[in-house]
């Protein structure tokens, strides 16, 4: 969305909070208070969202982050900036400088290259993020032609969220939108994946996507069987449905502690393994040629992608997923 001559990625809403601030919220009031209380809390972290803007000098930034501490990155297009950028829980100004080594890059090797460096890319943590002023010559909102035109959405877990990912272009949908070519958004819900109907019906109504993974889901262990198909069914075909020229990727529950730690009759073992089963089943009732099936289990592919919490993956375990999940992605888009 466009705010005050910035444009607002992966954010659908801005709540005014104190001293003039907006926080900025990933999907729309009249989504969050239908999901659950911890995805509602999780609608207003800035997972991969970004503010975007290109200007002609130095640029004023004023932001703050109810959390208290914590970074944000910047990038000039693809190009990332090594510094960090410290959060606090006041208004902290931080005067950003427009890179003139990438204003003089030879044309010739940015060919490939879906964003222009022109374009300042703020990129926020895994953490709400308000926002005062941003202040600049010339400042505007990039133009369409100056980032990727395809987009890629993806709805999962803390692991689509960036859970682990010690930066925030390091999850492995960050990572996957970076191996495609794409414009990533990111409606990734940590610890509160519970594939309510209210959020199908937000991602069908969409029409800013091209490709579309759901990731289902690893959070909702403790309901039962039926429930999970009962969801899962409505959702996938309520997505595939509305936009039946656009891939819709369903991805089985990645592997986690249960598959490595646990003995396979306990009952989370069993479940993961139910849970695979029915999302398989159902894709395959569906009968619909853009709906396909991935095996998490061949995303994630290793036990060594994961953290110590073994369930969340490493940055080397993001990056080897996003390898695996792009190749598969990329297929699906020869398709159409």
């Amino acid at each position: 969305m466009l705010w005050n001559d910035v444009l607002l990625h992966n954010v659908a809403q801005i709540n005014d909070v104190w001293r003039e601030g907006k926080q900025l919220q990933r999907v729309p009031e009249a989504v969050r208070e239908h999901l659950n209380p911890k995805a509602q809390e999780r609608c207003r972290v800035a997972s991969n969202s970004e503010i975007r803007f290109v200007a002609d000098g130095p640029v004023k930034v004023t932001l703050s982050s109810p959390q208290g501490s914590g970074t944000y990155h910047v990038s000039y297009g693809s190009f990332m900036d090594s510094g960090q950028y410290p959060l606090t829980n006041a208004p902290l100004t931080i005067e950003l400088t427009v890179n003139e080594r990438l204003t003089t890059l030879n044309k010739q090797f940015l060919e490939n290259d879906p964003w222009s460096p022109n374009v300042i890319r703020l990129l926020f943590p895994r953490q709400e993020i308000v926002v005062y002023k941003i202040e600049g010559k010339n400042l505007r909102a990039p133009k369409p032609e100056e980032m990727p035109s395809l987009r890629y959405l993806t709805y999962g877990t803390s692991i689509t969220e960036g859970g682990c990912a010690t930066k925030p272009h390091l999850s492995y949908a960050a990572q996957t939108a970076q191996l495609l070519g794409a414009d990533l958004i990111n409606l990734g819900m940590s610890g509160s994946c519970h594939a309510e109907p209210q959020m199908f019906d937000y991602i069908a109504s969409r029409d800013d996507w091209d490709i579309a993974t759901l990731a289902l889901s690893v959070n909702m262990l403790g309901f039962e069987n039926d429930e999970f198909r009962k969801r899962v069914k409505y959702g996938i075909n309520k997505v595939a449905e509305a936009h039946p020229d656009k891939p819709v990727a369903c991805i089985t529950l990645f592997q986690h502690s249960h598959d490595f730690c646990d003995a396979p009759d306990s009952e989370n073992a069993k479940k993961t393994q139910d849970f695979r089963q029915i999302l398989r089943q159902e894709v395959a009732a569906s009968g619909k040629a853009n709906l396909h099936l991935i095996e998490g289990p061949e995303i994630l592919d290793s036990v060594q992608c994961l953290t110590h919490d073994m369930i969340h993956p490493s940055d080397w375990g993001m990056r080897r997923m996003a390898e695996n999940l792009s190749a598969k992605l990329k297929a699906l888009l020869e398709l159409k």
